[in-house]
């Protein structure tokens, strides 16, 4: 291997990187992106290639918006209730290195920090899946792709759920420098950085505190009759009431239409079977309400973009 002169030194283009530490940011993502950072130096000296990142952790109140960055990080939260905090501090330091030329990124939650900024308007960006809905209502004018892993783009990286910030990191390195360096990293660090979405790990967690009793009376009785044939119209009779207000009152509470979450729900309970059962997809498809097999494994590969072959391999405890 070459060994590096002092011309090198001289001609390498520093790329300087600020980890923000706002209140109840994770810190294992914070020092751990500071470490995968410095990794990849390594990784940089072994191919020879001129650049080098300098990540450095930064509280609000130590930035300073006259000392340029390359990147912004936003990592994680370990708070549900981090974005009730003032970060008009924090906003005002990324505009200014926003027009500087700064590359914006985030993980997880710290999506909502880019979103009160208005950083993602009329951007496509991701955020954690469970989180979704809340945020779109939150930032109609952002562009949510609740599957993806990692958005970039328009000068803005935003990565899914918390452990992403590793995805994010892959992803600041091969905007900035080289693939390869963040390949030659990932094998150093043995994380398979193989195509994968949100999708795969989506869980269906019904909401019952909407406050509708109407409604919650009918999610009791799917939740008690998934497997079996359900109309419509059964439901209506149940709560006694008509299709239309049903459907209506569903969708209010809930977003979403009766079929839907019938869907939502059968495919949850599959998914539970396929992860810790030995039972063949068939067996598992017409147990929790499906008729046809094949319309089964199209319904689950919409939903979770792998088959139900391909979650059982990913997830199966056996």
């Amino acid at each position: 291997m070459r060994q590096r002169s002092q011309n090198d030194n001289e001609t390498m283009k520093e790329i300087k990187i600020a980890v923000i530490n706002y209140p109840t940011a994770s810190q294992s993502a914070l020092y751990g992106t500071v470490e995968m950072l410095e990794l990849a130096n390594t990784m940089c000296e072994q191919i020879n290639a001129d650049v080098a990142f300098s990540a450095s952790i930064y509280k609000e109140e130590q930035l300073n918006s006259n000392a340029l960055v390359d990147v912004v990080i936003l990592p994680p939260s370990m708070s549900e209730t981090f974005f009730e905090h003032d970060f008009t501090s924090l906003i005002n330091y990324m505009e200014v290195m926003q027009s500087q030329g700064a590359l914006l990124a985030s993980a997880c939650v710290g999506a909502f920090i880019l979103g009160k900024g208005g950083f993602l308007d009329n951007k496509v960006c991701t955020t954690h899946w469970r989180i979704a809905e809340h945020f779109m209502a939150t930032f109609p004018t952002a562009k949510l792709d609740a599957k993806a892993i990692v958005v970039n783009g328009e000068g803005v990286i935003t990565a899914g759920g918390r452990m992403a910030w590793i995805d994010l990191v892959f992803e600041i390195i091969s905007t900035l420098s080289s693939p390869t360096i963040a390949l030659n990293l990932s094998k150093e660090m043995v994380v398979d950085t193989g195509y994968r979405e949100q999708g795969f790990y989506h869980q269906f967690s019904p909401k019952k505190d909407h406050g509708d009793a109407l409604v919650v009376k009918a999610q009791n009785y799917l939740a008690n009759h998934y497997s079996q044939p359900i109309s419509l119209s059964d439901l209506a009779s149940h709560t006694f009431v008509s299709q239309r207000t049903l459907q209506r009152r569903f969708t209010q509470a809930l977003g979403m239409s009766v079929i839907d979450y019938l869907q939502k729900l059968r495919l949850h309970h599959a998914c539970q079977q396929i992860e810790v059962s030995t039972r063949s997809i068939a067996d598992i498809a017409f147990n929790v309400g499906y008729q046809n097999v094949n319309a089964f494994r199209k319904i689950f590969r919409k939903e979770y973009g792998l088959s139900p072959v391909e979650y059982r391999k990913r997830f199966a405890i056996n």
